[in-house]
């Protein structure tokens, strides 16, 4: 036998030996550190995060190799432990988004997973390209028939576009977008598709497009009476959209079953000032106006079962010549009436009208 050829093996063996050992050590200190991550993150623990986070990364990259899909993963996890305001965090999201966008370029769910708190951190100064890339993930969700992935990468956008008002074009483009997908392959009580809901209501709303509004909010109320037995901030708040809307259209008679909506839903609380559902605000009287006169008035007034205000008095005002404008005011607001053993009941409560002049 060839003395060479067995001194080859020889050490192959040892080297596979080595190689297997150390793997064996890395698979151990690799689960040791992601089992503790994993016991962070439900206690809560920010440091502890952060912590096990950073060393299941590293020791990842070590047991996955540095392109691997699963150490792009352990980056994500380990940014997204990190303040917003830390720059390691976006330094780390944007080395990981390159490796992704070379290695594993198929893989949108990644890409979105790291783009999305890139466009987070970088909206304030780079609102367009923080969208776009948003945009284009939910456009190539759409090419792969992808919709309900697709409905998500917008429905982050328009978060982001609708802060600011030079990126409401872009938001009011994807709302209507985000609505055709929705509608086309969501169903109907999905958070995402009530929240397009919201959205488009809001939209047409801002329009003045009150019939059309009062249409979505009215479907989204229908949603929740007939499919989801529980309270919801988007219900409460169509009811709430309605009262206005239907108050806006003088048809105060519609709005009534959408006060005592919200009456069931939010518990009244005699200790402190009835928030109105509908308020008009009051005219500024010209003879103040002229004479350069602030003030305030003070009412008492009922609340109807139906939420009307009705048997209003002045209590106490600065000014007597705020007095009129107040109650000609006060008499067209709506609120949530008070409910006793699941029945509408009368209430009294209190409100003060401020008068400001703007400083100059």
């Amino acid at each position: 036998m060839n003395r060479a050829l067995i001194a080859f093996s020889f050490l192959s063996l040892l080297s596979t030996t080595g190689s297997f050992a150390s793997n064996t050590d890395l698979n151990a200190s690799f689960n040791n550190h992601y089992k503790a991550y994993q016991a962070a993150v439900k206690s809560g623990d920010k440091e502890s995060i952060i912590k096990s986070a950073r060393q299941a990364y590293e020791i990842g990259q070590q047991f996955y190799g540095e392109h691997d899909v699963n150490t792009v993963n352990l980056a994500i996890n380990y940014a997204n432990a990190l303040d917003n305001k830390n720059p390691d965090k976006l330094a780390l999201l944007e080395s990981n988004l390159r490796i992704v966008e070379t290695h594993h370029k198929e893989n949108l769910y990644t890409i979105f997973d790291i783009t999305l708190p890139i466009a987070q951190i970088t909206f304030d100064k780079k609102s367009r390209a923080a969208l776009n890339s948003l945009k284009e993930i939910g456009q190539k969700a759409e090419e792969r028939k992808d919709y309900e992935f697709a409905a998500i990468a917008y429905h982050e956008a328009i978060k982001l576009a609708v802060q600011k008002s030079k990126t409401l074009p872009v938001a009011r483009k994807l709302i209507r977008r985000n609505d055709d997908i929705n509608k086309a392959h969501l169903p109907e009580v999905s958070v995402q598709r009530l929240t397009s809901d919201m959205w488009v209501a809001s939209l047409d709303e801002a329009r003045n497009r009150k019939k059309a509004a009062i249409n979505r909010l009215e479907h989204v109320v229908k949603v929740f009476d007939q499919n989801l037995d529980f309270d919801h901030p988007f219900e409460l708040t169509a009811h709430s959209k309605l009262v206005n809307l239907y108050e806006k259209s003088g048809q105060s008679d519609k709005a009534t079953k959408h006060c005592l909506a919200i009456a069931k839903m939010v518990p009244w609380k005699d200790t402190q000032e009835q928030e109105p559902l509908y308020r008009a605000h009051p005219k500024y009287p010209s003879n103040m106006a002229r004479r350069m006169k602030s003030g305030w008035v003070k009412l008492q007034f009922t609340i109807s079962k139906s939420g009307f205000v009705k048997n209003i008095e002045v209590m106490d005002s600065s000014e007597k010549g705020f007095e009129k404008a107040s109650v000609k005011a006060l008499e067209q607001w709506r609120y949530a009436p008070k409910f006793e053993d699941g029945k509408p009941v009368e209430a009294v409560s209190t409100v003060q009208l401020d008068y400001i002049i703007p400083k100059s």
